[in-house]
């Protein structure tokens, strides 16, 4: 296929997609954050509470930028850091009831569009548009990440003895 009609295709997706992104077409409520945060608004309200690591691990973040990312979810009141109650070394970051309103506020508008979308489609073309998304998402895993499964290095523990 020529370049410049695969431009053009993008192009014009992008033009018909950008209804996706018009402030007016959702709720404002998620502009007010950044992706990492909410990733880990996500993360969180999947888990119910998850410690840094975890959460540096999802947003695929080293953990210097989780724990900013938590410190800003933390000034706009939607995390809150907790001690753990079997071991009280452990910090976990658990949602504010304000954050588990708002996602859940958001659920329930997305649930409408999506139950709207269905309802337009057949069981063919639900399945047919499922299956072209996970060959599609599989391609931008694989360009993204192209090392070979036995290329990755094996994380060994190192075990110290104390005496």
């Amino acid at each position: 296929m020529d370049i410049s009609k695969i431009e053009d295709i993008v192009f014009n997706y992008i033009d018909e997609f950008k209804v996706l992104f018009f402030p007016e077409q959702w709720s404002d409520i998620f502009l007010d954050f950044s992706k990492n945060e909410i990733l880990a608004l996500l993360f969180l309200y999947r888990k119910n509470n998850a410690n840094m690591t975890e959460i540096a691990e999802y947003i695929v973040a080293p953990l210097n930028t989780a724990t900013g990312v938590i410190a800003r979810l933390e000034k706009k009141l939607m995390v809150e850091r907790i001690r753990s109650a079997t071991d009280r070394r452990i910090v976990l970051i658990t949602l504010t009831e304000a954050a588990s309103m708002v996602i859940q506020k958001e659920k329930a508008m997305i649930t409408q569009y999506v139950l709207k979308i269905y309802g337009k489609l057949t069981e063919e073309e639900i399945s047919s548009a499922l299956s072209i998304y996970k060959k599609v998402l599989g391609v931008l895993k694989e360009s993204k990440n192209p090392v070979k499964e036995d290329e990755i290095p094996v994380k060994r523990l190192k075990r110290i003895i104390i005496e």
